[in-house]
């Protein structure tokens, strides 16, 4: 079976993890998490960096950025096919309502013209949340110069590597949020990173990510916090990643490559539609598949195939909890990506006739489906 995500680990690449061990220094403290902090800070080319213990707490951390910076903020609008992460961590509060909206069936992000009619109906109490969709980057500057009075962060958890313009995606909203989960470009096994230029917003959220505790006041805690740390040696694996990121970026543009170049010849297959003023991150690639009545369908097809496979993000319907969010009206099309569109196979080490044995596999896919309606 072709795993849907595998990290990349060159053997040289875990050395900084087995230092970390050796050292004795395993928990929150320690060399690594200070040099892998520096070095996320050069590559994205921003003022502030906060490692933290996953990409969901790093989005919680925006999430209260966001309403210490701008209280009047009661509401956010935020695309309606994510994963649910995004959505849980506005809510752990209580203090902020979702407001969803329907992807846009080209770029499967959120439909910006909907968002702009949604925003010139706000009263000053609404946010944007942007989510970049498998790393499919959403110009957030252009957003913001069009609307300067409307608040905006980012789940940057899939767009990490992505740009706007000449800028890393995440870096010119309030804040964002980057995860480093097992199946990310890079790793630490869990953790993440939150990423900010706004020095009180760092100085608030470095403080509650570490328990409320007052800078350089050991056992002072000033606010209500959070058990948010970054271990070492998550650090250390998280620096061993960063110094081969070159080489993955490269191994994945070359994968991303080849599928765009075959897919873009199928009849019956679509994918992502790339805003020209940015770059995709190239996280996962997945494709839509005319025809096709639900991601099962899909699943089954190419996992016969030994091709494992994951579906596009449910509408927030889909999730009990969330339930009392949901608008019919805007879900029509983050329905119509989940039954069509396929996760496939996109991690580094993934080798040329095995992205080409997906390509064939997937075709013979389009093709039943076409002989199928025809």
């Amino acid at each position: 079976m072709i795993p849907i995500y595998s990290p990349y680990f060159p053997k040289h690449s875990l050395g900084y993890a087995h230092e970390a061990i050796d050292s004795t220094w395993i928990s929150s403290s320690g060399k690594f998490i200070d040099t892998a902090t520096e070095k996320m800070r050069e590559y994205l080319g921003v003022k502030y960096v906060q490692l933290v213990s996953s990409g969901t707490a790093a989005t919680h951390l925006v999430a209260k950025s966001l309403t210490y910076k701008h209280p009047a903020v009661k509401k956010v609008i935020m695309p309606n096919n994510v994963y649910v992460a995004a959505w849980n961590a506005f809510l752990y509060d209580k203090d902020l309502e979702i407001i969803p909206i329907d992807a846009d069936p080209e770029t499967w992000n959120i439909d910006l013209l909907k968002l702009s009619d949604r925003i010139g109906d706000s009263s000053g109490d609404t946010a944007v949340c942007f989510v970049h969709n498998l790393g499919n980057i959403i110009d957030v500057p252009r957003f913001s110069r069009d609307n300067p009075e409307v608040p905006c962060v980012e789940d940057n958890c899939e767009g990490f590597g992505g740009k706007y313009g000449n800028n890393s995606s995440g870096t010119k909203s309030l804040a964002s949020s980057i995860s480093f989960f097992g199946n990310k470009t890079i790793t630490s096994g869990e953790g993440g990173a939150f990423i900010t230029n706004d020095r009180e917003i760092y100085d608030f959220v470095r403080c509650i990510h570490g328990q409320g505790q007052r800078s350089g006041a050991k056992y002072i805690h000033d606010n209500l916090g959070y058990n948010y740390r970054m271990t070492n040696i998550q650090a250390a694996i998280l620096l061993g990643q960063l110094e081969v990121l070159p080489e993955i970026i490269e191994r994945k543009n070359i994968i991303f490559e080849m599928y765009r170049k075959h897919f873009s010849s199928m009849s019956g297959i679509s994918f992502q539609v790339i805003d020209g003023n940015t770059s995709p991150s190239n996280w996962m690639m997945a494709i839509r598949v005319d025809g096709v009545t639900c991601y099962e369908e899909s699943s089954r097809f190419l996992g016969d195939h030994g091709i494992e496979t994951r579906p596009m993000f449910y509408p927030i319907s889909c999730h009990k909890h969330l339930g009392e969010y949901a608008d019919p009206e805007e879900e029509k099309v983050s329905n119509k990506l989940n039954r069509e569109c396929i996760i496939l196979p996109s991690f580094p080490d993934l080798r040329e006739k095995e992205v080409l044995y997906i390509i064939e596999s997937v075709g013979k896919l389009a093709r039943k489906k076409q002989n199928y309606i025809s």
